[in-house]
């Protein structure tokens, strides 16, 4: 909490910041929709062939290492490894039924690889898979709202799962709203979401609430030139935290260094606590950054 409240302190102060400028942004997002079949930026794409957990979760491939029995090999789990993330959307219908609702397939896809790991044969640790469907809309002028703009809205279904056999698998479905508001050169994301509830016995990821929560909150803020981005995700135990940077490199491309902690940043250390840091590079935004 007192991260977070420095977080904030710092945005107030910093004289430096260049608003958004609103219009602009909306007039290139509209304009990006006027093509067919445009991938469009969404969650993040990025590579960070540094990755370091000083706490990797040792417990799930316990038992492939006993089976195997070969104790040169090492660990299957690395302290360090490889991250990388695509994440698009893709315009599905604009417009729907004459509102200002457009409506987006988004799919984001995160991996965790032991790049690093040539005694098990550099596998992948985990992947994560998060297709969603959804509503958007956005103000033509934004709504003054306790102190902040009001811009967008999304609502819809989102599918998240690793893909793995019933012994490691872990998924869940939600149903999500997101709210974007703006202050000066701030943007604040909110999301809320509810789980779609599962038997007993089919449940892959029990007492999910505890460290994920019902929603997150993303605020990301430009210094000119730089990108400075923190996520909270507050579990209704336990609270977790992820701060990014990046500044440019050259033309669609910027350094970024990312810091993690807590549980729940992939689906199979739901429940388990980690601390990375990573170092790579990642594609500008034209929405947050102008390069």
């Amino acid at each position: 909490m007192k991260l977070f409240l420095g977080f904030i302190c710092l945005l107030c102060l910093n004289s430096y910041a260049e608003n958004i400028r609103y219009e602009q942004v909306k007039r290139e997002y509209e304009n990006i929709l006027t093509k067919d079949y445009v991938l469009m930026p969404h969650k993040g794409t990025y590579i960070l062939p540094i990755s370091y957990n000083n706490n990797p979760n040792h417990s799930v491939f316990e038992p492939i290492e006993q089976e195997v029995g070969d104790e040169s090999r090492g660990r299957f789990t690395r302290y360090l490894e490889t991250e990388f993330q695509v994440s698009f959307l893709i315009l599905t219908n604009k417009k729907i039924f004459g509102s200002n609702f457009d409506t987006f397939l988004g799919y984001t896809h995160t991996a965790y690889w032991q790049l690093y790991n040539e005694d098990w044969s550099r596998p992948f640790r985990e992947t994560n898979y998060t297709p969603e469907f959804f509503a958007r809309y956005i103000y033509d002028k934004p709504k003054d709202f306790l102190g902040l703009k009001l811009v967008a809205y999304d609502f819809g279904l989102v599918h998240q799962s690793n893909g793995q056999i019933q012994e490691l698998s872990r998924s869940w479905n939600r149903a999500f709203t997101r709210v974007a508001f703006l202050s000066g050169s701030t943007v604040f994301n909110l999301s809320l979401w509810y789980r779609f509830p599962e038997k007993r016995e089919d449940d892959d990821n029990p007492y999910m609430y505890r460290y994920l929560g019902y929603g997150e909150i993303d605020i990301n803020h430009k210094f000119k030139e730089d990108d400075l981005n923190f996520k909270i995700i507050p579990g209704s135990k336990y609270i977790s935290g992820e701060i990014s940077y990046s500044t440019p490199w050259k033309e669609g491309l910027r350094f970024y260094a990312k810091a993690s902690y807590g549980r729940g940043l992939s689906l199979q250390d739901y429940n388990h606590e980690n601390r990375r840091i990573g170092l790579g590079l990642i594609l500008a935004n034209p929405f947050v950054t102008k390069d």
